[in-house]
C-alpha cells in the first residue's frame, strides 16, 4: 500500500497532462428555442436530445423537475446551464451524449503496459478522447495513468487505452493493472483501493 501510496504521489507531482479537446456534438447554430413547464430533467435531457439529433443517455440517479426559467441560450450554454443547475455533468462520446451526476464522478489509477504507455496521450488526443474539462495525467517513469471524470469518459480512456477493468492477471497470475478510485460527489464521498499484489 505504501508503494502505491508513493506512486499516486508521483503522479501528481511529475505527470504530463492532456489538455486537448474532445469530440463535440455539432451544435443547431442560432439560440435553441425550448419552453420547458414542469418536466423531469431526464425528460428534459431526452427532448433535448431529440431536438439536436443527438441520442442522450441520462444516469438512473437523476432527480428532479424542471420550471420556467431557463435561460433563452444556444444549445450548449442551454445544456450547461442545465447541469450547473442539477449537478450534473455531460460527456460526449462521438455518437451518444452521456449526463451523469456530480456524485457519479470519479478518479482512477491504473498502470499500463510499457507498449501500452508508449504514445499513449497521442492516441487519446488524436482520437478526440481526451477532455480539457476531464484531466488525465500521465507518470511516463512508471507508466501511470490518472483520469477523472463521470463514468462514461473514464470507461471510454480505460478502453480506448486498452485496459482490463476486471483487472486481467498474467499467466503467472500476477496482476498487470493497479487501480485506485476514488468517487466524489457534493453529498458523499467514498474510498477503494487495490493493491498491486498477486492474489
Amino acid at each position: 500500500m505504501t508503494r502505491l501510496i508513493c506512486q499516486v504521489l508521483g503522479l501528481l507531482l511529475c505527470s504530463v497532462s492532456l489538455d486537448a479537446m474532445a469530440a463535440e456534438p455539432r451544435w443547431p447554430e442560432g439560440p435553441y428555442k425550448y419552453i420547458v413547464v414542469d418536466q423531469a430533467v431526464d425528460d428534459v435531457l431526452a427532448e433535448f436530445g431529440r431536438n439536436i439529433g443527438v441520442p442522450v443517455r441520462a444516469s438512473g440517479k437523476i432527480r428532479g423537475r424542471v420550471s420556467a426559467g431557463m435561460p433563452q441560450a444556444t444549445a450548449r450554454e442551454f445544456l450547461n446551464d442545465l447541469c450547473t443547475r442539477y449537478g450534473l455533468v455531460w460527456h460526449f462520446d462521438g455518437s451518444v451524449l452521456h449526463v451523469a451526476t456530480e456524485a457519479e464522478v470519479r478518479t482512477e489509477v491504473f498502470r499500463l503496459g510499457t507498449n501500452t504507455a508508449s504514445g499513449a496521450a497521442e492516441r487519446l488526443d488524436a482520437l478526440g478522447v481526451a477532455d480539457v474539462r476531464f484531466p488525465i495525467r500521465f507518470s511516463r517513469s512508471d507508466n501511470i495513468v490518472s483520469v477523472s471524470g463521470p463514468p462514461s469518459y473514464v470507461d471510454l480512456v480505460q478502453k480506448t487505452l486498452g485496459v482490463n477493468t476486471a483487472q486481467d492477471r498474467s499467466v503467472d497470475g500476477e496482476r498487470k493493472a493497479t487501480s485506485v478510485r476514488v468517487f466524489r460527489g457534493r453529498s458523499a464521498e467514498a474510498q477503494s483501493f487495490t493493491n498491486d499484489k498477486a492474489q
